[in-house]
């Protein structure tokens, strides 16, 4: 099994010189698996992605309980925003090995792009108790305060506010010139905490911890637009 995910890790061209034989000489890796290998990684290389999910699909034929190609096939489809087949995928890897953490987040970003919120905090919650990251715990906290869950995303936010690592960890934003904005977790924790108090309706109190977060990071761009939406005066009707 090893020698076949390695196989999956390396473009490799030496088996393909005209042999048909089942198993290549002083090889223990039958040819069909190898040939579908190399397939899988030309097709990759030469940016393919119906030729390299077909190979991978021969190889699953061979290898049914092989993790890593569903993984693979999770992830190909999560690349070319195929979202269901990446989340419905990785739901596969996962009742082979409940621990897979990277098919949680293929699974969890699948159904979040699909907005099958719920779902996606379901697998994120199951990463976040698997791995412990903070980063992790952001994608809980917004997606639970998404499902209006304030209390719980709160707490999360609470827990990534008072943790060391808030200060060194980064998340990217988008910016009107496209460059997209670096900004510390710490910070965009602080954000979600205003956007929950502007969702209950507590709109001073939202602006003011706004104003506190453009004080802890000015030019936060995404922040200031939020403002300005929260101050534009409001026309006749409500529109």
């Amino acid at each position: 099994m090893k020698k076949i995910l390695f196989l999956l890790g390396v473009v490799t061209v030496g088996f393909v010189n005209g042999q048909s034989q089942e198993v290549a000489p002083g090889d223990s890796i039958p040819w069909e698996l190898r040939k579908q290998s190399f397939i899988y990684n030309s097709a990759k290389m030469f940016n393919d992605p119906v030729v390299a999910r077909t190979a991978l699909y021969s190889l699953l034929a061979e290898n049914p309980g092989n993790v890593a190609l569903y993984d693979s096939l999770a992830l190909l489809y999560l690349q070319y925003n195929q979202n269901a087949s990446a989340a419905i995928v990785a739901q596969q890897s996962l009742k082979l090995n409940p621990q897979n953490q990277f098919a949680m987040e293929i699974a969890a970003s699948g159904f979040d792009n699909l907005g099958v919120k719920d779902r996606a905090l379901n697998n994120y919650e199951k990463l976040y108790l698997a791995n412990s990251d903070i980063n992790t715990l952001y994608k809980v906290a917004f997606l639970q305060f998404e499902l209006k869950r304030f209390a719980e995303s709160n707490a999360s936010l609470d827990i990534i506010i008072g943790d060391p690592q808030a200060d060194e960890r980064t998340i990217r934003f988008p910016t009107t010139d496209g460059k997209g904005q670096e900004v510390k977790l710490k910070v965009a924790a602080h954000r979600v905490k205003a956007m929950i108090m502007e969702e209950q309706g507590d709109i001073e109190r939202a602006k003011a911890k706004y104003l506190e977060v453009l004080e802890m990071h000015p030019g936060y761009q995404i922040v200031q637009q939020q403002l300005r939406e929260m101050t534009k005066p409001k026309t006749e009707g409500g529109n």
